[in-house]
């Protein structure tokens, strides 16, 4: 039975896996996955220490598999597919093999799940990891060996490595083995628990120190906590239709219901609570609770069809036919925003296909480029990456500026010695039909003074502009 979500949920993610191009978030995993290690060592001392085992464990895969868009996104592909079949047999282990069946469907069709499967960054590993964490907790408790303890402690540390986030399933472990009310697992967990949370201290006390990588996230309030709830899913109709089924299956489903309720929400709440301190609330970064939001809605769905004297078989036939039909009604609703989440450009991303396809087409060995945008080094980052895959001639990024600030020039181009000499410099920034100097530094703009701009190609989210000197224009 796991075969069948794991099979839907790989096909549903490879669809139109190289549709989409790299967003800046995916281009960050690229760049620090092909340093050498001693560079990455360098970057995660600065940032992203939190998710340097992911980098890590990225730079083995493109050293095997290379860095084409599909092998970037291939690991989390993977990985749901393992998360679906997962959700399968937590639902078997939980309820029934049918409960398991119809649950890890809905996980595969939702479209958060698709469109995080074919997204180079974690959240899709951890929700796999977080699956497994649940399966292994529930084999330990049954029968509370110390080999199945250290089996969940590895898993439940590997998530945490993967997403910290990914931690917070610990409150849904700890209400099911409490409710339990055996002495011997509740003990083993708590010290398997605290073995998997001391490898992830490290990172955590790291992390706290590079805390403005993530300044962009709004704190949590109430509202914002359910709309993240609702978001979780992908589609608001389909988050009507599982919330308000999982929520009802949460108050009726005994110590099942308290296990996967927990898992479902507490997440979210805790960190509304932790927001003042530790802004962290948004919906990818709980991914990892769809697996109980799913089980929820379809045991709900199973556990309330009762059957009446003499109706056993027809009661057998509703108990498939019902779940059945809340997963295809979930897919027929998810379906818009499956193609949405297969757009060219993420949304306020700019287009770096079209970027590099006008400088393979037009630019000459020799030009200059120079990047004057929010996020230089990153769009920087992506039209290497693109420049690399293209065929054009070899052109460099001379200089990086955001707008307003000092440029930051090549190793070959010091101190944009190398805009002396040169005749024309593509220059990629901001969308805008204003001049492109209008928002440079005095010292960028003295540079290319004796520049004049010949062509604008104008794309989404970017602009490409041709400059040349005034002697040769």
């Amino acid at each position: 039975m796991p075969v069948l979500p794991a099979l839907a949920a790989f096909l549903i993610a490879l669809y139109g896996l190289e549709r989409r191009q790299l967003w800046r978030d995916e281009i960050a995993t690229w760049a620090a996955s092909t340093k050498s290690m001693e560079a990455l060592r360098g970057l995660v001392e600065v940032t992203d220490a939190v998710i340097a085992p992911y980098y890590l464990l990225m730079h083995g895969w493109i050293a095997v598999f290379g860095e084409s868009e599909a092998s970037l996104r291939m690991p989390s592909i993977i990985a749901v597919a393992l998360a679906a079949a997962l959700t399968a047999v937590v639902g078997r282990k939980l309820f029934d093999p049918m409960t398991g069946l119809f649950a890890g469907l809905l996980v595969a069709v939702l479209p958060t799940v698709s469109r995080y499967a074919q997204e180079a960054r974690p959240y899709a590993l951890a929700t796999a990891a977080v699956a497994l964490a649940t399966l292994l907790v529930l084999r330990a408790a049954e029968r509370p060996t110390w080999l199945r303890w250290l089996a969940y402690a590895v898993v439940v540390a590997v998530a945490g490595l993967l997403h910290m986030v990914a931690l917070l399933l610990l409150p849904a472990h700890m209400v099911y083995v409490l409710s339990l009310r055996r002495k011997k697992v509740i003990l083993r967990w708590f010290l398997a628990a605290v073995a998997a949370v001391i490898p992830v201290v490290p990172l955590a006390w790291i992390g706290s120190e590079q805390a403005k990588q993530v300044s962009w996230i709004p704190e949590a309030t109430w509202d914002s906590t359910n709309n993240e709830i609702v978001r979780v899913t992908g589609s608001v109709s389909v988050s009507a239709l599982i919330i308000g089924l999982a929520v009802l299956g949460a108050v009726t489903l005994g110590r099942r219901g308290a296990l996967l309720g927990t898992w479902a929400v507490a997440p979210f709440y805790v960190l509304l609570l932790i927001s003042p301190v530790a802004a962290l609330l948004i919906h990818r970064y709980v991914l990892f609770t769809l697996p109980a939001w799913c089980l929820l809605a379809v045991a709900t769905v199973t556990r309330n069809v009762q059957p009446a004297a003499g109706t056993a078989t027809s009661s057998s036939w509703r108990r498939v036919v019902l779940p059945a039909m809340l997963v295809v009604l979930c897919a027929a609703f998810a379906l818009p925003m499956h193609a949405t989440n297969r757009g060219i450009v993420v949304p306020g991303e700019p287009d770096l296909r079209g970027a590099v396809a006008v400088l393979a087409a037009e630019a000459s060995a020799g030009d200059a480029v120079g990047i004057h945008a929010g996020y230089a080094s990153r769009l920087q980052d992506g039209v290497n990456y693109y420049l690399r895959r293209a065929d054009g001639p070899g052109l460099n990024v001379v200089f990086t500026a955001w707008p307003g600030g000092v440029p930051t020039y090549g190793r070959t181009c010091r101190n944009g010695e190398c805009l002396r000499s040169a005749e024309r410099l593509w220059l990629v920034g901001a969308p805008t039909d204003a001049d492109q100097r209008a928002g440079m530094n005095p010292s960028l703009k003295q540079q290319l003074a004796g520049f004049e701009q010949v062509r604008v190609v104008r794309l989404t989210g970017v602009t490409v502009s041709l400059w040349q000197t005034t002697e040769r224009a």
